[in-house]
């Protein structure tokens, strides 16, 4: 029974087989085939909205428009100033780190939580934020607080973090994120 089981399966299979050759014409080549190409006004890939006209993808690199010695005077060479992704800095201040990054994707109004708290920080709007606010039962990750300044080509992202069982002393998040802000922003390009 299970003999002719198989047997009538296999000969089921070879039958499928046969039917989807035939019905793939190999008598037609690839070099008989007949391509059109057309035009049509739908993009061919998606893009975020707003597209935003660019002239130049790198208007702001901190690592390379910040001075060295001005990243030393205020205390944010403990260790070299190192790029991380495409426009982003990374600094450390040995008892936290801060990450100065330009978007050009990204307008300001989209970047503001709705808790954000809108500022002028040297004649540059901006506003200060909490990525992560410290709370008890959060203490043993990282702390963040961020400053987003409004650009003419997007945002720029100041952020400041640190881990409150690691640092020593522990800053005050958005007082010391504020004074950096201060300091670096007449460096930063808008």
């Amino acid at each position: 029974m299970f003999a002719k089981l198989r047997l009538f399966s296999a000969l089921c299979a070879l039958v499928a087989a046969v039917v989807v050759v035939w019905q793939a014409d190999p008598a037609e080549t690839a070099a008989t085939r007949r391509f059109e190409l057309r035009s049509t006004d739908v993009p061919m890939t998606t893009i975020k909205s707003p597209v935003l006209d660019l002239t130049n993808p790198d208007p702001f690199d901190p690592c390379r428009d910040i001075p060295l010695d001005v990243i030393q005077r205020i205390g944010l060479a403990y260790t070299p100033p190192a790029h991380e992704d495409s426009l982003r800095c990374h600094y450390d201040a040995g008892n936290y780190q801060m990450a100065v990054e330009a978007f050009v994707w990204r307008t300001y109004e989209q970047t503001l939580p709705p808790d954000a708290v809108e500022l002028d920080i040297n004649g540059h709007r901006a506003a200060q934020y909490w990525i992560m606010k410290p709370t008890d039962w959060n203490n043993r990750w990282w702390i963040t607080c961020m400053i987003a300044f409004k650009t003419s080509y997007g945002v720029i992202q100041q952020s400041l973090f640190y881990s409150p069982i690691y640092s020593n002393p522990n800053p005050d998040c958005m007082q010391t994120n504020l004074q950096r802000a201060h300091e670096l922003s007449p460096y930063y390009v808008y």
